[in-house]
């Protein structure tokens, strides 16, 4: 992917760091994990300091960090792959002007959005925690019927997920 800042014509292009970034929160984890089975006394006070046995603070510290931990691994593989898929440009790309753009605000005022280029449906919200493009990404109305787009997306299952969108000069 280029860099955004050398074509002004980019409107959103997803940055994503190292992989690597997703083990980081494996090493403060081990550490308190280390600490409690290895001093008795800090288990001992954090089990005193919440009221319950020190046999409870090992268990549920230790369940808690099992799910920290294999949550970061697959958040890695998941990241690698994204990056592999970008770097070997395995995405898929869609040129055309946008068609039957709409917006709908929910109950609890999340705003989902959905349009269509040359048959290539496409939807996003703010509700959705994303790296991809969502909702949040686009609070400037910037999509809208007639805008002629390039997107950039990855397919992933029956969802197109936005990597890249470039505005085509008309």
């Amino acid at each position: 992917m280029t860099d955004s800042n050398l074509n002004p014509n980019i409107y959103f292009e997803l940055k994503i760091g190292p992989a690597l970034d997703e083990l980081l929160p494996i090493f403060p984890i081990a550490l308190i994990l280390f600490l409690l089975f290895k001093f008795p006394e800090f288990s001992s006070h954090i089990s005193g300091v919440l009221k319950t046995s020190r046999s409870k603070v090992l268990w549920g510290w230790s369940v808690i960090s099992c799910v920290i931990i294999f949550h970061s691994i697959f958040s890695y593989f998941e990241i690698a792959e994204l990056q592999v898929l970008i770097k070997e440009k395995k995405y898929e790309m869609v040129v055309g002007c946008v068609e039957n753009y709409s917006a709908e605000v929910s109950p609890t005022k999340y705003k989902t959005e959905r349009f269509v280029i040359k048959d290539t449906q496409f939807e996003f919200s703010n509700f959705t925690n994303s790296i991809f493009f969502t909702g949040d990404d686009h609070i400037d109305n910037f999509i809208d019927n007639g805008k002629c787009l390039e997107v950039s997306f990855i397919q992933d299952g029956y969802e197109n997920k936005i990597i890249k969108i470039i505005q085509l000069l008309n």
